[in-house]
């Protein structure tokens, strides 16, 4: 009996120590709707290019890059994220019929990004309706004009103009009437979108879709003066589409934007409460940044400094209108011939950085507003691009930032040991000639790596739930 009840109490404490150790094991990966993570759970900051505009007029509907381009993406550049542009004439140029070849020929693309680690969100895109209006965007077949054929607008008007042609407008407004003969048309979209969505659900670097790109009302006076524009029918839209975007891919992320303009130059969007159907919502606003006077050409302007502050300001009021979700800003940009450029992208990143917020500079395209030239030599641009930044963090964000002028790069965040993958930050030697030293405040228990060919260094710890402040100062 003695050897029984002995054996019995090695058994209870066996098992109570197993408890206790598969207690200890088991932390919490929580999904946070207020960032973006990746698959191990690690915040991320996505910082990365449009590609591209030319897929607009290509003939294939693809972008000029072969792979080196995105190789030097990866390494020399140091992004890790990629809005990668699609469109729905190439997916379903005759209705109900759609293209595998050319989704094969983007999935081949998108391979490319994924290979190497990197983020791809996948933007529905489109500009002035269509193709047909000097655009690009749906197919033939889905513009219905009411028999008004498209105008000719003067030389030197700027491209956006178009959108008071009566023929654009006409398709608009019946895209988002979604009533009688005109409801297939919003119906063939979503349709479109889960044949995209069934293609790339299993890649788990491909995280996420843009839903519309510039989703424009067409019918000027509920764009501009009573937002029923946004308010109604882009709302309904976006309440339409992701419940049917949910049923077939229910893990990754849906960025939805508002309507452009007035949005870009820092006015308030109209849409209402854009809510996800997932218990635990993996939706990003995607709003586009455009001072008007950089998007026209005259340069970082007194107005456009004020637009810029309007636009921080009405862009924080509607993330938290949304659920406190993240913000990733799909397009800013402007010619590096303009005055003050460099101090836009300064005061533009600072921005990004001290509100954790994402972007995509438009575009990647050689020359104009690109990075690279047509010789694939930098531009003056590329320089205010590159930056020291948390590519992605085991554990959660409360600050970071990087001045341009002192290199110095601060970062303080919780650790989540439960995070097997280490943090990342990219460390770029362009501007650490003579490299740079790690100060580390929060904990004694780290390790750190550095990966040369990604110019990354990768840190650790043992600490779980300590607030952890890193700083990398150049030698």
């Amino acid at each position: 009996m003695r050897k029984i009840h002995l054996l019995s109490i090695v058994l209870i404490l066996f098992i109570f120590s197993c408890k206790k150790e598969n207690e200890r094991k088991t932390i919490v990966i929580q999904e946070d709707p207020s960032i973006i993570q990746d698959q191990y759970g690690r915040q991320l900051i996505l910082h990365g290019l449009n590609t591209s505009s030319s897929a607009k007029s290509d003939s294939e509907r693809l972008p000029w890059i072969v792979e080196h381009d995105v190789d030097k993406e990866d390494k020399e550049f140091g992004f890790n994220f990629v809005r990668y542009l699609i469109f729905w004439d190439g997916i379903e140029p005759q209705k109900g019929v759609f293209d595998e070849e050319y989704l094969d020929k983007v999935e081949e693309r998108v391979n490319w990004y994924t290979s190497r680690g990197m983020q791809v969100m996948l933007d529905m895109h489109q500009d002035l309706y269509s193709i047909v209006f000097g655009g690009d965007g749906a197919p033939e077949w889905a513009c219905r004009t009411n028999g008004t054929a498209p105008i000719e607008i003067p030389g030197g008007t700027p491209w956006w103009m178009k959108n008071i042609d009566p023929a654009v407008i006409n398709s608009w407004v019946n895209f988002w009437t979604y009533s009688g003969s005109n409801k297939d048309l919003q119906e063939h979209y979503i349709l479109m979108w889960q044949k995209v969505a069934e293609r790339f659900k299993n890649n788990p670097n491909v995280i996420g879709y843009d839903l519309m790109n510039e989703p424009w009302g067409g019918d000027l006076i509920k764009v501009f003066i009573t937002g029923e524009f946004e308010r109604y029918q882009l709302t309904a839209f976006y309440k339409r589409l992701i419940p049917a975007m949910r049923a077939v891919e229910p893990n990754k992320y849906l960025f939805f934007e508002p309507t452009p303009a007035p949005v870009t130059f820092g006015m308030p969007s109209n849409l209402t409460k854009i809510s996800d159907t997932r218990s635990s919502s993996k939706t990003v606003y995607a709003p586009h940044c455009y001072p008007y006077d950089t998007h026209e050409g005259m340069g970082y302007t007194a107005t456009s400094k004020s637009q810029l502050k309007d636009w921080e300001r009405e862009r924080t009021k509607e993330i938290k209108l949304h659920g406190n979700v993240p913000l990733l800003t799909g397009e800013f940009g402007l010619s590096p011939a303009q005055a003050g450029f460099a101090d836009y992208l300064t005061d533009f990143n600072a921005m990004s950085d001290r509100n954790q917020w994402h972007w995509a500079y438009w575009s990647n395209d050689l020359g104009g507003w690109g990075p690279l030239n047509p010789n694939r030599t930098e531009t003056a641009i590329l320089p205010h691009l590159i930056r020291t930044y948390p590519k992605a963090t085991a554990g959660k964000i409360k600050s970071f930032s990087y001045d341009v002028n002192s290199k110095i790069f601060t970062m303080t965040f919780t650790s989540n040991t439960a995070i097997s993958k280490p943090t990342e930050i990219f460390v770029p030697n362009r501007f650490y000639t003579s490299g740079w030293d790690l100060s580390v405040a929060g904990t004694t228990k780290y390790t750190q790596t550095t990966d040369a060919i990604k110019q990354t260094l990768l840190f650790s710890t043992t600490d779980n739930n300590k607030e952890i402040t890193i700083t990398i100062t150049p030698k």
